[in-house]
Formats: structure tokens, C-alpha cells, sequence
């Protein structure tokens, strides 16, 4: 990796620092910059303007929450299981892993009038990549049986919050994975 691929990186881990404190309206380029240790004119050789950094922090973000749905309906548990083994591997390893959580549930209710931005949230709505895979579980009978949207919500909200938790105090101990899995496992297979 070269020195401004480098270079393009840390402004994002820090302006994702400054978007998780201060919101996207509370956010300046000035502020991202300061904290970086570099002048404007440098972030602006990396990235136009703020919005630019935002919409490229969300395809980030986007991308890490992508499946592979055709994978995942070959094997859902195990698929399920082994996603969230590298959530949770990512927790412990990776601060910016958990703050990409936290930085894309914010992104969910902030306004910024950015179609790219809508499109890329539509496209990765998590309940809709997961539900046909949870209902292929339930058929298989490895999932309970129950409302597949119910079981989704009930899975990945508690994903949501085991990171934002890990964001907001790092030396959080994670949960067992198979107290997630309990949640969503047929237990009478």
C-alpha cells in the first residue's frame, strides 16, 4: 500500500472518530483535519468536501454489511454461525470495525439529501438480505419456527448493540456466540 493510500485511510478512521461524536451536521472538514494532524489542504487533496468523506465512509460500511446470499442459503446456521465469529473476531481486533456499526446506524437517521446515499442504505437493509436465508433455515428446520422478520430483528439488534457497547467501553467482554445462536436455533432438531 502506498503512503497516500495510507494517508487516505487514516483520514477515514478519523473523520468516522468525529462523525460517531459530533454527527454529520455537527461535523466540519476543519475539525477532521485538526484532528488528523493536517491542513485543509491536504484533506482536500483526498476529498472534496465533507460530503464526499461521508459517502465514502458509508460504501465502506455498506460493503462490510453485504452477504453472500446464495452461500448463506446452502448452509444458513453455519453461515449465521460463522458470520457472526467474524463480527465478533473484528469486535476484539479492529476499534474501527465496531464504530463502522455505530457510524451506520447513525447514518440510518440522519437527513443529508444524498440519492448515492439512499440507494447504497436500500440496497443493504439487513432484514431484507436476511430474511430469505432465516426462512431457508426455518424449513430446514434449523431456525425456529416464528416470524422470520422478528427472529432477524431479534438476531442482529443484539448484534447492533454488543458493538456499539464495545465502541463505548473497549474492554467489554463479548458474549458467547452460541447465546446469539440460542436465539434463533431450533433447539428441538
Amino acid at each position: 500500500m502506498d503512503k497516500g493510500d495510507e494517508r487516505k485511510k487514516q483520514l477515514l478512521r478519523v473523520a468516522l472518530d468525529v462523525f460517531i461524536e459530533k454527527g454529520y451536521y455537527g461535523t466540519s472538514t476543519r475539525e477532521i483535519a485538526r484532528r488528523a494532524g493536517v491542513s485543509s489542504g491536504l484533506l482536500f487533496h483526498y476529498f472534496s468536501n465533507k460530503e464526499s468523506i461521508y459517502l465514502e465512509l458509508v460504501k465502506i460500511g455498506v460493503e462490510e454489511m453485504k452477504i453472500d446470499t446464495e452461500i448463506a442459503m446452502e448452509a444458513p446456521c453455519e453461515y449465521l454461525f460463522q458470520t457472526m465469529r467474524n463480527v465478533f473476531e473484528q469486535l476484539e481486533s479492529n476499534p474501527s470495525f465496531g464504530k463502522m456499526f455505530v457510524f451506520m446506524d447513525n447514518v440510518q437517521y440522519t437527513i443529508v439529501n444524498d440519492k448515492e446515499i439512499e440507494l447504497l442504505l436500500k440496497s443493504i437493509d439487513i432484514c431484507r438480505q436476511w430474511i430469505p436465508v432465516i426462512l431457508e433455515g426455518q424449513r430446514r428446520g434449523e431456525f425456529r419456527a416464528g416470524n422470520s422478520h422478528s427472529l432477524c430483528v431479534a438476531v442482529f439488534g443484539a448484534i447492533q448493540g454488543i458493538a456499539q457497547e464495545k465502541v463505548r467501553i473497549p474492554n467489554t467482554p463479548l458474549p458467547k456466540i452460541d447465546w446469539l445462536m440460542d436465539m434463533i436455533v431450533n433447539s428441538t432438531k
